[in-house]
């Protein structure tokens, strides 16, 4: 898409090498709602990154100027170059703050036997578990729509054709 070596489209959208379509696209939808620029008006940084967003999108969504674009660099996007290289700070998920604000609804196997249990007693209308509207009852079944109405109707042509081709009505 553009003649600049500079341009990695694996660094501009955060991607790594080996990443499938879809993670192209996601990052791409990411990022370009992020850096839109009618988001920030007036900045022409704004228009450049996503120009430059853009460019790198052109290049990875597609198959064979992925290709290319791989075959002709063969290092870019590996942890060893460019947005990969080691000024990335490695991330590092948050502990909880306590343990408190995530076991709490847990439940210990006594306290779920020991949980009040839900008894009907007969002739108690159950109460209805999802908001589905019933099943609707299946239609009686007829002959007319067995399997067995085609065979006997493919019978009675067979028969009637034989008929004619005896009495000379039809020459084979």
């Amino acid at each position: 898409m553009t003649g600049r070596s500079t341009l990695d489209p694996y660094a501009v959208l955060g991607v790594t090498r080996d990443a499938s379509p879809l993670q192209v696209a996601r990052a791409h939808r990411r990022l370009a709602k992020r850096h839109h620029p009618d988001l920030h008006e007036g900045k022409a940084e704004a228009a450049e990154r996503m120009r430059r967003i853009n460019e790198a999108w052109a290049i990875l969504s597609n198959p064979v100027r992925r290709m290319d674009y791989d075959r002709d660099h063969p290092s870019s996007g590996t942890p060893s170059a460019g947005h990969w290289a080691p000024s990335r700070a490695p991330i590092h998920p948050s502990a909880p703050s306590s343990t408190r604000t995530w076991a709490t609804w847990r439940a210990t196997a006594a306290e779920t036997r020991a949980a009040p249990r839900t008894v009907r007693r007969p002739g108690e209308v159950p109460i209805p578990r999802t908001r589905r509207p019933p099943r609707p009852e299946p239609a009686p079944t007829t002959f007319r729509d067995s399997g067995w109405a085609a065979v006997l109707a493919g019978a009675v042509i067979v028969i009637l054709l034989l008929g004619a081709i005896a009495a000379g009505r039809i020459a084979l």
